[in-house]
């Protein structure tokens, strides 16, 4: 697939288009006065006619952007795009006429409408080839590409090789392939697909291919895993059973169908992409992935991060840097519901740390506490020897409110890592505990997962809502009534501006 481009690139794509198309009508009226056919048309009937021009070149271009043309600045070839958009145009041709005969605007000339629609057809197919060269061109210079890696060396692989990486050298850069034997066929042999964790490590991959002509269930979990905590695209090509639990994407390159998988689904919001949920799943996916997200973090999120993420872009690369942003928000949730994704339940921080720590005996894992004040921490460990007997707690820290000197920062990170815990809880409240999670991405050795005020739930200092204000998404309301002075303005602020934004969508 061709790699999507900038929203500001694409805005300015979009504006080019409309452009063009109120310079093909010009070019259609002087087309319309000179050619011989029809009766007299002067330039004052141009004017005249000059806002049905503007109305057709607004639809033109939402038909183009709800087609997808403004995805790529690649084109699919003259014959195809030449015909895509001819068909594309029509629709907007038939647009216009609708409107001419609902408003009785007999009067409109039709055949400067056709030249209208032969115009524009060009001119844009015109300068689609164009930008598709001067991408190309680009992409060439700067070495602009997506690397590949192969799994697999059999006939699917080496088709996928020679028909579609090999054919669009210039968007794809090959780097070899994994199998369990070297094929002479394919160059470039990394090892076995055993190795992807260590290949992942030495070697640049955008994307993966997986072409294996047999694949087990466990296998495919374990690449998509992998390739899940180096954020890499996994695709495959599907000679057997979809068992990754994600949505796919489906599409076709030089005749091969692929599909893209990944582990979970996630909903966009707002920027923000919150992972489709609940918290069996999610209890599910850290006990698989525990070790593959060591020095990762895990985003609680709510209505206030994800619109704080929508503004200051910082933090929403933060949210986005995430190995999960769990929708801590009811609203959240509701709105994944919404768009289809009928098992998005609402999976909080509280709730969450008080699961994790009901089978940590069991599962053997370690806790260590960053965050609120010594004497919440203290009764903060009375209440989890309580009530999780066995929940073993390597550790406990209170930062000072101030930043941490360079080298207390080492030396804070020198405790957590020699404690040997599976989990950091961080209490800091948002957005400093996701700022200070990604400061600390891979120097930390545990899943780090930032849980807001659970610290003072757990331990007492702060009473949770009740049970049908939760279902009901309003204990952001309960909160508020027991902090009115600080909430007031960001619950004020932060949910006119999601209602806001849910509206516009």
């Amino acid at each position: 697939m061709h790699n999507s481009m900038p929203k500001a690139v694409a805005i300015l794509n979009a504006v080019a288009d409309f452009v063009l198309l109120l310079l093909a009508f010009f070019l259609a009226g002087v087309f319309r006065m000179w050619l011989p056919f029809g009766s007299k048309f002067f330039m004052i009937d141009l004017s005249r006619f000059f806002p049905i021009a503007v109305i057709y070149a607004v639809v033109m271009v939402l038909c183009y952007a709800g087609t997808n043309c403004y995805h790529s600045l690649h084109c699919s070839g003259l014959a195809k795009e030449g015909f895509k958009v001819a068909v594309i145009n029509v629709l907007g041709l038939a647009l216009v006429g609708t409107a001419l005969f609902t408003f009785r605007l007999s009067q409109f000339s039709r055949l400067l409408l056709l030249y209208f629609y032969i115009m524009t057809t060009i001119l844009v197919l015109i300068k689609r080839i164009v930008v598709d060269k001067l991408a190309t061109a680009h992409e060439r210079r700067k070495n602009l590409h997506t690397d590949v890696l192969i799994i697999g060396s059999a006939d699917t692989a080496k088709r996928y090789y020679s028909d579609v990486v090999q054919k669009k050298d210039l968007e794809m850069h090959y780097v070899g392939y994994l199998d369990e034997q070297p094929c002479d066929s394919l160059p470039n042999y990394l090892g076995k697909a055993d190795d992807l964790r260590k290949v992942l490590q030495s070697t640049r991959v955008d994307k993966i291919v997986i072409a294996q002509d047999t694949q087990s269930a466990s296998q495919l979990r374990t690449i998509v895993a992998i390739a899940d905590t180096y954020k890499i695209d996994v695709t495959v090509i599907p000679v057997y059973n979809n068992f990754v639990g994600g949505r796919t994407q489906v599409y076709i390159e030089n005749g091969l169908r692929l599909i893209d998988v990944k582990m979970m689904d996630t909903c966009n919001i707002m920027g923000v992409d919150i992972v489709v949920t609940d918290m069996d799943k999610t209890i599910q996916t850290i006990e698989e992935k525990l070790d593959e997200w060591r020095g990762k973090y895990i985003c609680v999120a709510n209505v206030h991060t994800t619109v704080t993420a929508h503004k200051d872009k910082n933090y929403q690369a933060v949210q986005q840097g995430a190995a999960m942003a769990l929708p801590d928000g009811g609203p959240l949730s509701q709105y994944s519901r919404e768009q289809g994704y009928t098992e998005a339940q609402r999976v909080t921080g509280p709730d969450l740390m008080r699961e994790v720590l009901k089978i940590s005996p069991q599962k053997k894992w370690r806790h260590y506490f960053y965050g609120s004040t010594p004497e919440t921490l203290k009764i903060l460990e009375q209440k989890i020897q309580e009530r999780y007997p066995g929940a073993e707690i390597v550790g406990m820290y209170s930062p000072p409110f101030r930043s941490l000197t360079p080298q207390e920062d080492a030396q804070c990170v020198e405790r957590i890592n020699a404690s040997h815990p599976d989990f950091v809880w961080v209490g800091l409240g948002a957005p400093k505990q996701e700022l200070w999670m990604a400061a600390h991405e891979d120097a930390v050795n545990a899943l780090m997962i930032g849980v807001g005020a659970a610290f003072d739930y757990e331990a007492g200092n702060i009473k949770r809502a009740p049970m049908w204000m939760q279902r009901r998404n309003l204990e952001w309301f309960y909160r508020l009534m027991q902090d009115p002075k600080r909430l007031f303005k960001r619950y004020f602020t932060t949910n006119l501006s999601y209602l806001w934004w849910k509206w516009r969508q």
